[in-house]
């Protein structure tokens, strides 16, 4: 994203210092495009004392791309901040607390009163659970957060049992033995209890509309608990007990035909987080609504993600490929392409394809080239931070290793942002490898537990001599090193 671009958009916002008038969450259109969505951010009570740039918010697992985090440039005397992301659906950004709902092209204003969002958070932690979404809550939210041309949620006077809030271990034990269809009435009952309150709540028909995609969405995480709540707090540690009840689970709703939220693309507001997203796929592939808008769009989705891993990991991508996506999704696999044909003149790693084969062959035949060194292999990933730790971490002993004969290998997949991994070649010597995220178990790596940072060290016949789990220091990889003659 240009940096004019953001100061631009910053200066803009700087430069209007009146506060902005709450709005009503409401349901803005979803043009398909591929577009920035900007959130222009300001604290309305900045302490000239307070360093605080940007309030603490969660990453976008969901991206195609693979960007985790957007493009951010913050102004701690002025207290402003502003964010950009990269988008080509509909983003859920999670503040810690508060979430706003993005659209590519939107622009959100966000005023942010730190000290009511405190006084908020803590009535929230003392009130009674019973309680915690009075109009007295609602009111404090209010004071806290004035967001504008965007939708959010918005805390409603609804109440809602122990299973919205957490499974005691009394509420638990109680059903321990529920058959699913018991587990599911359970949960239906519950919704339409909770339906019955929001149809008593002074909202908009699109307001409605947006809070009930909410409410089906925690209809079909509760479904899913019908596993975890047989696992918690140790109920049973018998393996076959809880292999036959996730054997009996299936997302199979006599009460599907009732709910809305594939009915329309928008549907997509409530699943924007990764086991979310699969909830509601395997929902609508259960009951046979795949053909429904939302079913159709997964499905184009699912494709373009395909198409995005093959251009991530450098292989070939045949343009009828391309043309048969979404336009929006033809232009972020465009502009990844693009990406990585730019090379550096000055980097100091190798960006290498895949070898030829299947993907248990790819990890020999790598280290097959390095014959006669020690090969160092580093798996890893963007979005990890022990990761990107140890990375800059051996960067205090690599001149020293690879006098030694020692060759670095970094593995990562597909689920790393391209950008920062464009980067990140360009700082750290060694050969670089992308795998399509589906693939990486399929290498048949040595010890992987589908967990990173992951370490693996060869001698010089190409011989597995340690596989490391885990970022441990350099101190403890220089020992295993200097093990390895």
């Amino acid at each position: 994203m240009n940096k004019t671009f953001i100061m631009t958009i910053l200066l803009a916002f700087a430069a209007s210092v009146s506060m902005y008038a709450q709005t009503s969450p409401i349901r803005p259109m979803w043009e398909r495009k591929s577009a920035p969505a900007v959130i222009l951010g300001r604290y309305v009570d900045k302490d000239p004392n307070d360093n605080e740039k940007i309030p603490s918010f969660w990453g976008n697992g969901e991206s195609l791309k693979g960007s985790q985090f957007p493009e951010s440039t913050a102004d701690s005397i002025a207290g402003t901040f502003t964010l950009v992301w990269d988008i080509c659906y509909p983003l859920k950004h999670d503040f810690m607390g508060w979430s706003v709902m993005l659209f590519p092209g939107d622009t959100v204003r966000v005023d942010f009163n730190k000290k009511a969002f405190e006084a908020y958070q803590a009535y929230n932690k003392e009130t009674p659970q019973d309680s915690i979404t009075t109009p007295k809550l609602q009111e404090l939210w209010k004071k806290a957060i004035h967001i504008k041309g965007a939708s959010f949620e918005l805390p409603l006077p609804i109440h809602m049992n122990s299973m919205k809030l957490g499974y005691t271990r009394e509420f638990a034990t109680a059903h321990y033995h529920d058959t699913l269809d018991e587990w599911r009435e359970l949960c239906w009952n519950e919704f339409q209890d909770i339906v019955k309150q929001l149809d008593s709540i002074d909202l908009t028909p699109e307001e409605k509309e947006f809070q009930r995609m909410l409410i089906e969405q925690d209809y079909l995480r509760k479904l899913r608990d019908y596993t975890f709540t047989k696992k918690i707090y140790d109920l049973t540690k018998d393996p076959d007990s809880l292999a036959m009840f996730e054997k009996e689970f299936t997302f199979k709703d006599p009460h599907a035909s009732e709910l809305t939220y594939y009915r329309s693309m928008l549907g997509f507001f409530a699943y924007l987080k990764r086991s979310q997203i699969d909830d509601g796929k395997l929902y609508i592939q259960a009951n046979g609504l795949e053909d429904s808008p939302l079913g159709r769009w997964f499905k184009e989705l699912d494709e373009a993600k395909a198409v995005m891993a093959q251009a991530k990991a450098n292989q070939p991508v045949d343009e009828s490929q391309l043309n048969a996506l979404s336009p929006e999704f033809q232009v972020q696999i465009r502009e990844v392409q693009a990406l990585l044909k730019q090379e550096a003149a000055d980097n100091e790693g190798k960006r290498c394809e895949l070898p030829d084969g299947a993907p248990q062959e790819w990890l020999p035949k790598i280290v097959a080239e390095h014959k006669g060194h020690i090969v160092f292999v580093d798996f890893w990933a963007t979005w990890c931070g022990p990761c990107r730790r140890g990375m800059t971490e051996m960067e205090t002993v690599k001149e020293e290793l690879m006098a030694r004969g020692i060759d670095f290998v970094y593995i990562t997949n597909t689920s790393s942002d391209t950008n920062e991994w464009v980067k990140i070649v360009a700082q750290h010597a060694g050969d670089h490898y992308i795998v399509p995220q589906d693939k990486m178990n399929k290498m048949q790596i040595p010890e992987y537990d589908d967990a990173i940072p992951h370490y693996l060290i060869y001698d010089r016949e190409g011989k597995l001599v340690k596989a490391i789990i885990g970022w441990s220091g350099v101190e403890t990889m220089m020992k295993e090193l200097e093990k390895v003659q």
